[in-house]
């Protein structure tokens, strides 16, 4: 044995020492690398209703090319965060945002993202962005109407024209306080500027409470994209349970 194995150790180390010899690799030439990065393009998409059910905001939208993989996070403006939940298909989905989430989208706009895989075989994400507002339309005001509105962060500074000051704004059973600087309006109205938080908003929106100025009252309605929500009809009371009594039980 020892003279049989000897010529092959001899050969061994000769190989070693030489370069004729490669050393065994558990590399793969052939192996996948990385996935390639999506390719970003535009979706088409149509806001084709909004409404509020339990409590949230829906939203149903048709898409052109789209994709069941579909996603929505917050604009560009605020920290990247997912909202929302809902279903997809290729052609729509529908999306439903909580208070929470209708109050950040009214500070940042909305972003909608559809993953997807082209006729190439190329892994795709569809973008579209969708602004989100807030606004009142009145619900039995005369005399006091809204003059301007601009959304600042987590608030949105509403501005009145009246007969007379105004020092409080009543929402969803807060009183907000008026700015503390006056203007003079068109034919002698007088300005109240009040900073309403987009939270009361949302709530405000969501269960159909009244902003009130000075008796007057208001509702506070959303638009996504070019669609605003209909707040003319009171929200919808979800059915009251059943009960279901057994044959057993009656007897």
């Amino acid at each position: 044995m020892l003279r049989t194995c000897a010529p092959i150790g001899a050969a061994i180390a000769f190989c070693l020492a030489t370069s004729g010899c490669a050393i065994p690799s558990n590399d793969h030439a052939g192996s996948p690398g990385p996935p390639l990065p999506e390719i970003e393009e535009a979706l088409e998409l149509n806001v084709d209703d909004l409404d509020v059910r339990h409590g949230s905001l829906r939203i149903e939208a048709s898409m052109l090319d789209g994709s069941a993989d579909v996603s929505m996070w917050l604009g560009p403006s605020c920290e990247e965060h997912e909202v929302g939940r809902g279903i997809a298909t290729r052609s729509g989905f529908a999306w439903s945002l909580s208070g929470d989430d209708v109050a950040r989208a009214i500070e940042c706009n909305v972003v909608v993202k559809a993953h997807g895989v082209d006729d190439d075989g190329n892994r795709v994400l569809k973008v579209a962005s969708l602004d989100v507002g807030v606004s009142l339309v009145p619900d039995g005001a005369d005399l006091v109407r809204l003059l301007r509105q601009q959304t600042e962060g987590k608030d949105t500074k509403m501005t009145f024209a009246m007969p007379s000051r105004a020092r409080r704004l009543h929402i969803g059973g807060s009183v907000i306080g008026a700015e503390p600087e006056d203007e003079v309006g068109p034919r002698g109205l007088f300005l109240s500027s009040f900073a309403v938080g987009n939270d009361d908003l949302a709530r405000s929106m969501l269960h159909r409470r009244h902003i009130s100025v000075q008796g007057e009252h208001f509702l506070a309605t959303v638009s996504v994209g070019p669609l605003t929500l209909d707040v003319s009809e009171p929200v919808a009371e979800d059915p009251a349970p059943v009960e279901v009594t057994s044959e057993s039980e009656e007897d």
